[in-house]
């Protein structure tokens, strides 16, 4: 019987995985797409990654769109007072405006970029075109299925990238019911 020696069977091994490594970067190549080009933006960039990684799981603002609820909550009093719907359909025109909205918390997402997300709903607007869930931001926790009254600053087409794009959002907003 022949045997090899420890540096033999060390060097065999190593051929060895060098042969398979080698092997398997050529799969890899060859299922990569090649390279984008340069005027691709980050967020389609981020896009196709997530798509790699996630499938069909939306990512950023679309992924934290909430269902359309089924529900009817009275507008709220007073200037400056909009319905969910009449926020997304005024929004450019508002931008940097104090609006005051009335809905129900149907969402509540805390401390993300040192504030808290808050989506409300109040039964205006269309699921189809996303014009059903207002997001508002805060310094103040909400329960969800809280029916609340929200006063600040209205922006409109907000990007804080990576996919998170906001038709209309309401930023810094005070609990006011």
């Amino acid at each position: 019987m022949h045997s090899l020696s420890p540096r033999k069977t060390m060097i065999t091994a190593a051929l060895i995985l060098t042969f398979f490594l080698v092997g398997c970067d050529r799969q890899k190549q060859a299922e990569t797409p090649p390279p984008a080009s340069e005027s691709r933006s980050f967020t389609a960039a981020m896009e196709e990654a997530h798509q790699g990684v996630m499938g069909d799981v939306p990512m950023g603002s679309a992924k934290a769109v909430v269902p359309f609820a089924e529900l009817e909550v009275e507008k709220a009093a007073g200037e400056n007072s909009f319905t969910v719907g009449e926020l997304y359909a005024q929004g450019e025109a508002l931008e940097g405006q104090t609006v005051r909205v009335r809905g129900q918390v149907v969402k509540f997402s805390p401390a993300i970029m040192n504030r808290n997300f808050i989506h409300l709903q109040d039964g205006s607007g269309a699921e189809g075109d996303r014009t059903h869930n207002l997001v508002v931001t805060s310094q103040t926790a909400v329960e969800t299925g809280a029916i609340v009254t929200v006063e600040g600053t209205l922006a409109a087409n907000k990007d804080f990238g990576a996919g998170y794009t906001y038709a209309v959002i309401v930023e810094d907003a005070e609990i006011t019911e």
